[in-house]
């Protein structure tokens, strides 16, 4: 059996402790699950997990930062899920994390709105990362 890890980047250890204990508990759902299963079956989490870079273009400076931080979200049902799809469900608010080479290890990173105000998606700031690409 594969040994799987969750690490929490330093920011986000600190913002979690302030977090409702019903947001923590889903945050902790999500962690326990990837403990006990990695990521190769996304149907056995209740919400969508996807790479952060989908659905962006290779020009777009978005697209570039999340691929080379190996950034990717789920829909953590925070407040609540609300569009239920065949394979999953979505939520106004994502958990990121970072999945570096698709191992068997998961950095979590931030809870943040889909969007900023500003309707664009969000990605979390370099200063929140747990892993930095080196150069």
């Amino acid at each position: 059996m594969d040994d799987f890890e969750v690490l929490f980047s330093s920011k986000f250890t600190t913002e979690f402790e302030c977090f409702p204990i019903d947001q923590q508990e889903k945050i902790l759902s999500f962690a326990k699950t990837f403990q006990d299963n990695g990521l190769s079956d996304f149907s056995i989490y209740e919400g969508k997990v996807t790479p952060s870079w989908k659905g962006g273009t290779i020009s777009d400076k978005n697209y570039q930062y999340a691929l080379d931080n190996d950034l990717w979200h789920y829909h953590v049902g925070i407040p609540e899920y609300e569009k239920i799809h065949d394979k999953y469900k979505t939520s106004d608010w994502l958990l990121h994390f970072q999945w570096p080479n698709r191992g068997n290890e998961i950095c979590l990173v931030d809870l943040y709105s889909h969007y900023t105000s500003g309707g664009e998606f969000y990605l979390p700031p370099e200063t929140y990362l747990g892993y930095v690409e080196e150069e």
